[in-house]
């Protein structure tokens, strides 16, 4: 596993960050957007902005005084495709699994 999407994963690995990425997901929205809806400190808050924005999910736009922020798609269809290529090393090996528990049942 390449070290970028260990990083996404470990930025995932909190439920407060995976709140971000889900309401970023509805569309763009500003740091004090955010606070109004998950109730943390400004500084916890920017902390975990900052580990969304270091592991590439997150981009901040600045807009005069306001911070918006924006969803980057491409780290997680990187982390989906990782996903994808276990999920069909394991249908394989249980399609294996199969064909020879089949095999031992007619004997």
């Amino acid at each position: 596993m390449s070290a970028a999407v260990d990083q996404i994963f470990a930025a995932l690995s909190s439920g407060v960050r995976r709140g971000i990425v889900a309401q970023l997901a509805t569309g763009s929205t500003s740091i004090a957007e955010l606070r109004r809806d998950l109730p943390f400190s400004k500084q916890a808050m920017t902390r975990h902005v900052a580990v969304l924005e270091e592991a590439g999910l997150v981009r901040r736009i600045t807009e005069g005084r306001t911070h918006r922020l924006q969803l980057v798609l491409e780290p997680l269809l990187e982390v989906q495709s990782w996903v994808d290529e276990r999920a069909a090393a394991w249908r394989a090996s249980f399609d294996r699994l199969d064909a020879l528990l089949d095999a031992q049942g007619e004997e």
